[in-house]
Formats: structure tokens, sequence, C-alpha cells
């Protein structure tokens, strides 16, 4: 993910940092955020960087589409 990689230094403080060395940051009240949410226009590595940066972490990766929330809601109504 090499053009974005000042976004993923900062994803990678923020998310896997504090997933694979918690006690340090417990040491200065920090927590692993519970989610991130990444949004931009289409093409632009949001995808991308999410699968690196939790890859990195060893942590789950669940991406969720808008289009597909909003018809499962839709169909659910009727």
């Amino acid at each position: 993910v090499g053009a974005l990689a000042a976004i993923r230094d900062e994803l990678h403080m923020a998310i896997v940092q504090p997933i694979r060395h918690p006690a340090l940051f417990a040491a200065v009240g920090i927590s692993a955020p519970a989610g991130v949410l990444l949004w931009g226009p289409p093409g632009c590595g949001k995808t991308l960087l999410a699968k690196a940066v939790a890859s990195e972490s060893r942590a789950n990766f669940i991406s969720v589409k808008v289009p597909e929330l909003l018809n499962k809601v839709h169909h659910s109504r009727v």
C-alpha cells in the first residue's frame, strides 16, 4: 500500500500497535479501538488498506458495503 503510506502509518499506530502491545498502551491509558470507519470514493484503496492493517494486527476483517445493508433492511420490512 505504497501510495497510502502516511495513512497506513497512522492506522498502524492507532490499531496495530495497541492490539499487539496492549500493556504498553494500557500503561498510559490508551486502549485499542473497537473499530474503524474508512470512507472515500470507490477505488481509492480503502479495502486494500483495511485488509493490510487487519492482517498485520491479526484481527478479523469484515467488509460491509452500504448498498448491501440497505438492500437487506428494505427486504426485511416487506
